[in-house]
């Protein structure tokens, strides 16, 4: 047997993944069409456009898990290479490891002021570690890894910034199409008219602050455990609600549901449409606008009752429940389940091609003695904090559809 060749497969994977979306995107109107025309769509054209958003779906599900891969073992080599053993750290043990001098000298000779025990880019997904219930991720794309739950900003394309103010142009609109002409030298070629609005978003911080016993600084894996699952757990689940609905009033992001394009496919809608009805059909609504879905967030007890359909015969239609990934998804796409979108809420869309975040600072750890009556009840005080923002640039790629 030859041996697996990851590029061609990768080459290959790609092709059919481009034609499957090619036929979606010639299709998509006229689905559409018929369901506004005829109150609904034919069994004849839903089989068809369900197996076709499927195989789309699966295969973007392949490549991703082939890019992840690759990743993983470009990764470990360069680990490899600087000498490391190539394994994630938590944010806590590299506080420990990083910083596990100034504890000592803190721990000796008292905290006066505050030190800082550094500024880390952590990838806090360890076994044990409370970190990975909300992991960090570095990765400027989104990677659908078969063995993790994916959170908001897994989604959207991760960047860095060195600046306060990010400055960018929106995609508001979008007309015009490319189309077949004679190579006469004279007629003129078809016009994708894009309209461009300049904006701007700043720099926000997201902190939060625990108290710890001085005696802690003795017993070093708890002050990584309370690290962990305190401090950054909760930092960084600020930082998802803020990506995904931050409203843009006095600190808050403007995230993606305040930026996101409007469910406008009501007209379409069947007599007794459900929450999956409306989801398919808003895919239909990014495809029309050119982009290719590639995950859903929906509230937790909205999925909870997805996952809990069943056929006449009882059967859960989203199959074995004692089966269940880490990362769900409703026809090939992956789904969010999170208590900060609003129950009966939904979001949909091409993620990654809709909204970067930028990084300005990763998490910062200080300890001090200095905040109320610290020095009374022999208490330390830790912050951490991190500082982002981000830019939806294509609203057209995400349909956001609010409770009716």
């Amino acid at each position: 047997m030859p041996p697996f060749d990851m590029e061609a497969s990768f080459g290959e994977l790609k092709e059919n993944f481009d034609k499957v979306t090619n036929k979606i995107n010639t299709s998509v109107q006229s689905a559409l069409d018929e369901n506004k025309r005829l109150g609904g769509l034919t069994e004849d054209t839903k089989a068809a456009v369900d197996k076709a958003l499927a195989e789309q779906g699966h295969l973007k599900t392949q490549l991703d898990e082939i890019q992840a891969s690759s990743r993983d073992l470009e990764q470990r080599f360069a680990s490899g290479r600087r000498g490391g053993a190539g394994s994630a750290k938590s944010l806590g043990r590299m506080v420990v490891e990083d910083a596990a001098d100034k504890i000592k000298a803190a721990k000796d000779g008292g905290v006066n002021g505050r030190i800082s025990l550094g500024v880390f880019n952590a990838i806090t997904s360890l076994p044990g570690s409370g970190g990975s219930l909300l992991p960090e991720r570095r990765e400027g794309e989104i990677i659908a890894e078969p063995d993790r739950k994916l959170v908001i900003k897994d989604l959207v394309t991760v960047g860095q910034t060195d600046q306060a103010l990010i400055k960018y142009f929106r995609e508001i609109a979008r007309t015009g199409a490319a189309g077949i002409v004679p190579d006469d030298g004279v007629t003129v070629k078809p016009l994708i008219d894009k309209t461009w609005d300049a904006t701007s978003a700043e720099v926000q911080t997201i902190a939060g602050r625990m108290e710890i016993h001085k005696h802690m600084l003795d017993d070093i894996p708890a002050l990584r455990t309370d690290i962990d699952t305190t401090l950054t757990y909760e930092v960084n689940k600020v930082e998802n609600a803020q990506i995904l609905a931050g409203d843009g009033l006095g600190e808050n992001f403007s995230g993606l549901i305040t930026n996101a394009t409007q469910y406008a496919q009501g007209t379409r809608e069947q007599a007794g449409a459900t929450i999956l009805d409306r989801l398919r059909l808003a895919m239909l609504q990014v495809a029309a606008a050119g982009y290719t879905v590639d995950a859903h967030v929906l509230n937790i007890w909205d999925w909870a009752q997805a996952e809990m359909l069943k056929d006449s015969t009882g059967r859960y239609i989203f199959g074995n429940p004692f089966g269940e990934t880490p990362t769900p998804r409703l026809w090939g796409r992956a789904v969010v389940d999170t208590d900060a979108m609003p129950e009966g809420d939904f979001l949909t869309g091409a993620f990654k091609m809709a909204a970067t975040y930028y990084e300005r600072q990763a998490v910062e750890i200080l300890l001090s003695s200095e905040n109320r009556d610290n020095f009374d009840k022999n208490m330390l005080t830790v912050r951490g904090e991190k500082r982002g923002v981000v830019a939806v640039k294509r609203p057209l790629a995400l349909c956001y559809r609010p409770a009716a």
